[in-house]
């Protein structure tokens, strides 16, 4: 029996020992990675200072170019875009920018499947944040999608380890470059032959936790004077407005803009505009940043 505690205990070091090891060397690959992903995640928490932010997912990386803003509004601008996440990762990450520093406008760009549909477990949104449990407020973040977190969150191999690969390649060698601003143009053009048409359903559910951290957003925001504008930008399908209705709700109480291109026919079926049925290629992002500000210079 003594024997079996002995090796029992010796097991349970080793593996914290080894779990220990796996999380400070993915915690110094992450804050000394070279590019990537990673290196855009690094500058947004811990370097980004610039008059305004664009949040949003895949679409708002590729649409926005922040040097058209800059030159119309005269206004430093960085994109803080990241694919496949909303607003439970960017009510996180914003919880680390306003602890440093003010933006004076944050530029939303929403997705309803990221950012206001029930879809799949809000789970799937942490992984970029797990890395930052140290927060308290993104702990409170993470453990509201998931209380069950706060256990698994023992290990730091856990807690690195849906980004792991990610870390390393952008420390060895990103497999592409963010530009200083945080924008990433798409270049070419769509082929209509590979895109079919979405049918549109007639009825949505939105999901509760999703609209709660927009609310939040939009509360915080609003008691430091930061300027927060919501905007759909153009996809090849269109849109329907009754995707967007909680949030027009939100909007229309809060006094926000929502400027919504999702169904604009300057850019509907025009494939010229477009890399994929989801995104606009860099011609098209030039077109739809010029559109988009001179709404705001409009004001």
């Amino acid at each position: 029996m003594k024997r079996f505690v002995i090796r029992l205990l010796s097991f349970l070091a080793i593996v914290l020992v080894l779990d220990r090891g796996f999380g400070l060397a993915m915690k110094y690959l992450q804050n000394h990675a070279k590019g990537g992903y990673v290196g855009h995640h690094n500058y947004i928490l811990h370097y980004a200072n610039e008059d305004i932010l664009i949040f949003g997912s895949s679409r708002a990386i590729h649409h926005y170019n922040p040097q058209i803003i800059e030159d119309c509004l005269g206004m430093s601008c960085y994109n803080c875009g990241q694919d496949g996440n909303g607003i439970v990762l960017f009510y996180g990450w914003w919880q680390m920018i306003k602890e440093r520093y003010q933006p004076k406008m944050i530029i939303y760009d929403v997705n309803p499947s990221f950012d206001l549909l029930l879809g799949e477990d809000n789970s799937k949104y942490l992984g970029w944040l797990r890395s930052e449990y140290d927060n308290e407020d993104v702990k409170k973040v993470i453990e509201d999608i998931d209380p069950t977190e706060k256990c698994k969150m023992l290990s730091m191999m856990y807690c690195y380890n849906s980004k792991s690969l990610q870390n390393i390649i952008d420390y060895v060698h990103p497999l592409f470059k963010i530009s200083s601003n945080g924008y990433l143009p798409l270049m070419g053009e769509m082929d209509k032959m590979k895109v079919r048409e979405r049918k549109e359903k007639t009825k949505y559910v939105f999901d509760s936790q999703k609209l709660k951290f927009l609310e939040l957003l939009i509360k915080e925001t609003k008691e430091r004077g930061i300027k927060l504008i919501f905007v759909a930008s153009p996809i090849w399908y269109g849109k329907t407005n009754a995707q967007f209705e909680p949030l027009c709700d939100l909007c229309n109480k809060q006094g926000i803009p929502f400027y919504n291109f999702s169904n604009d026919t300057s850019y509907v079926h025009h494939n010229e505009f477009f890399k994929d049925g989801n995104h606009l290629n860099a011609h098209g992002a030039n077109a739809f940043t010029s559109d988009f500000i001179r709404c705001i210079e409009q004001q």
